[in-house]
């Protein structure tokens, strides 16, 4: 630990002359760091830290700095009593790395210690959060055995060290690590949180470890590829919304959407859960986007390139159709596939060519389009179906076959187009100013007004409200944009483009059924988002019928609610133990991305975030979740929203200054919305780096540097 003294207020008030000649013989010429050490501020009852201010890079010898920084931090006190102190200490130099540990997760003190490292010399890079920081969380039954980076395994050792000389129950550790790899220990304190028991997580961890290792070939899992579950679903759903959701979307409807596009989707289930968290089968997802024409073992063989590819770069997680897999063919086909694919040859990269232009034409079919958006137009009118079990199964069934599996074939038709157009940008056969405004005329339309009352914030969570059940303001009109057209400059290249890849299609044509395309698909999203959110009324009402709370319901499987024999009791029963396994779900660390059946360690990568939009932004941080009503939240602030879906677009009526996500890609619903509305958003930060920000009072984001700092 760098040496230090105390220096009381009191003492510092009648003599600080001599407080500052101490200082200077003690520490010659040297850095100094002066910190706060307020009598109450780490109380085991409740540590306030971060609340004080501390100075760094202060010269121990320029007595007027020495005092400007004491003085500083006195008055981050507001009112400093006779046991403060400041804290001068000499300030570690040669940093290679900052960290800030904990000895348990918090919330609940949950049995693993997390360690969040960011590289450089700043000693607050951790916690200032202008910073890459990578966290691990290292399951403390395995701390002594698992394999960490060598910074890591510095970092734990130190805090294993403090927490047998404190003899603290739960504490927070702040550490760098110099040039030659020694840890300095710059401060400790108590949480105050309740120890976790830890027994049941480390049972439920080590179940979920077993599921894994049954597995015939070791598991590629991961919470963002295709459909993106933690985006529509949240991290951890509760139990209604996560079955409603496997059984109206990834049971059968998106292989069904697939199959219509001429890809190869089979019966596999898509989607699986682990300590309660949705995983989508990256194998089976990454097969489902490969053409049904590509031979099976060239097919075979792409799966475990891309598989590979993924693990090598797991921040393209939510990019896979775009980055990682060969699913839609694209102008300068063959460069980009040499970029990511290693191991195959001339024929193999014609042959996947070949298969992907099925698809395209199926993409291009204007009849195709036109009666996707003949369905969502009859799926709108849908009405709420009768909450009786049998008519309510069949309902749900209804919407499954038909409404879920258009929007699916509508999506992936989406998907094919976007690719071919963003490779065109990328082969500078088109301005990507003109797409961008394509993209934000053809998805500014609203449906009409009246038609969304149904919709709601976290679609298939039964305990959001309705747009019905608030009052949030006026909606806000669509704006009118014009759609452009390829230029004659483009125009020429983009034409001969498109002969060169075997379509028929003029650039002006392709621009216009692109645009249908997009809105197609908006409005299939809204139809879908609407029959859910009726058939979470009717399940309401079923839960009702039985004795059940609406939100109580939530705790229920869908199946549960759907049994013609439930008795209340019984469904009770459900609940109450419902409830108790999320608690000790909550407490198992589980990452975004599982590869293998070891969750000792999970680490969360400081990740690539997705910048949507230009300028620097300022602003409060206004955190809403699915159970926030629009007229809570100041117009003007800095949107939080761990998972946004389609029914949060009620955000934009508070004309926020940003939106900021855990969770979502360039091409989720909220990226084209904000780019649509002219709202930048930095989306797809990681649940880590999202509860930093989040928590913060104000957020200051720079689109052009690609920065964020806590304000």
């Amino acid at each position: 630990m760098p040496e230090g003294i105390g220096v009381a207020h009191m003492a510092w008030r009648a003599a600080r002359g001599e407080s500052l000649r101490a200082i200077a013989q003690r520490f010659g010429n040297a850095l100094l760091a002066v910190r706060s050490d307020a009598a109450g501020e780490d109380a085991t009852a409740g540590a306030d830290a971060g609340r004080y201010r501390s100075v760094l890079g202060v010269v121990a010898d320029d007595a007027d700095a020495v005092a400007r920084a004491i003085d500083a931090v006195f008055a981050s006190y507001a009112e400093a009593g006779r046991h403060d102190e400041a804290f001068v200490q000499r300030q570690v130099t040669a940093l290679q790395h900052a960290c800030v540990a904990f000895t348990h997760a918090l919330p609940d003190a949950a049995p693993y210690y997390v360690v969040s490292l960011a590289g450089g010399r700043r000693t607050d890079a951790v916690t200032r959060g202008d910073a890459d920081v990578d966290t691990w969380y290292v399951a403390r039954d395995r701390a002594a055995t698992v394999e960490l980076p060598d910074a890591v395994r510095t970092c734990l050792d130190a805090v294993c060290e403090v927490e047998r000389i404190a003899a603290l129950q739960a504490c927070e550790i702040e550490l760098v690590i110099d040039a030659w790899g020694v840890a300095w220990l710059l401060q400790a304190r108590a949480l105050p949180c309740a120890q976790h028991a830890g027994h049941a997580a480390i049972a439920a961890r080590r179940t979920v470890e077993a599921a894994l290792a049954r597995e015939a070939v070791p598991p590629l899992l991961g919470m963002m590829p295709d459909w993106n579950p933690a985006e529509l679903l949240g991290e951890h759903p509760r139990p209604l919304a996560r079955t409603l959701f496997d059984r109206l979307v990834t049971r059968r409807a998106w292989a069904i959407g697939r199959a219509a596009l001429g890809h190869a989707a089979g019966a596999r289930p898509l989607l699986r859960f682990h300590a309660g968290r949705p995983y989508v089968d990256v194998r089976t997802s990454f097969r489902s986007l490969l053409p049904v024409a590509l031979d099976a073992d060239l097919g075979a063989r792409l799966v475990e390139s891309a598989c590979a590819r993924l693990r090598a770069h797991p921040h393209l997680h939510d990019k896979v159709e775009f980055d990682v897999v060969p699913a839609a063919l694209r102008f300068g086909f063959e460069a980009w596939f040499a970029t990511r694919h290693a191991g195959f040859d001339a024929a193999d990269v014609a042959a996947v060519a070949a298969a992907l232009r099925e698809p395209l034409r199926r993409a291009l079919d204007h009849a195709r389009t036109m009666r996707l958006r003949s369905g969502f137009e009859r799926d709108l009118g849908l009405r709420e179906p009768a909450h009786e079990p049998a008519l309510l199964a069949h309902w749900l069934a209804r919407v499954e076959l038909r409404t879920a599996a258009r929007f699916a074939e509508a999506a992936r038709q989406a998907f094919v187009l976007e690719a071919l157009m963003r490779s065109a940008v990328e082969q500078q056969l088109l301005d990507g100013g003109i797409l961008q405004r394509l993209r934000a005329a053809a998805t500014a339309d609203r449906v009409g007004d009246g038609d969304d009352d149904h919709v709601r914030a976290g679609t298939f969570e039964i305990s959001a409200p309705a747009r019905r059940e608030w009052t949030g303001g006026p909606r806000r009109p669509a704006r009118a944009m014009p759609a452009p057209m390829p230029t004659a400059r483009d125009a020429p290249r983009l034409d001969a483009a498109l002969a060169g890849l075997g379509i028929t299609i003029a650039p002006a044509a392709l621009f216009a059924h692109y645009a249908a395309v997009l809105r197609t698909r908006e409005l299939g999203k809204f139809a879908l988002a609407r029959a859910v959110s009726l058939g979470l009324d009717a399940l309401g009402a079923r839960a009702h019928a039985c004795g059940v709370a609406r939100d109580d319901a939530g705790w229920l499987e869908l199946d549960a609610l759907l049994d013609p024999s439930a008795e209340p009791r019984v469904l009770h029963g459900a609940i109450e133990a419902a409830r108790r396994r999320h608690a000790v779900e909550a407490a198992v660390a589980m990452p975004l991305l599982i590869d293998g059946h070891c969750l000792g360690v999970v680490h969360h990568a400081a990740g690539q975030p997705n910048y949507v939009g230009h300028g620097r932004v300022h602003g409060h941080i206004a955190r809403v979740d699915a159970t926030t009503l629009p007229q809570h939240v100041p117009p003007g602030s800095i949107i939080a929203i761990a998972s946004a879906d389609p029914g949060y677009d009620w955000i934009f009526m508070r004309e926020p200054a940003a939106l900021l996500t855990a969770f979502g890609g360039p091409n989720s619903h909220m990226a084209i919305r904000c780019a649509a509305a002219g709202v930048p958003a930095l989306l797809g930060v990681g649940p880590e780096a999202f509860r930093r920000m989040a928590d913060a009072a104000t957020l200051a984001i720079d689109f052009e540097a690609r920065t964020w700092t806590k304000a």
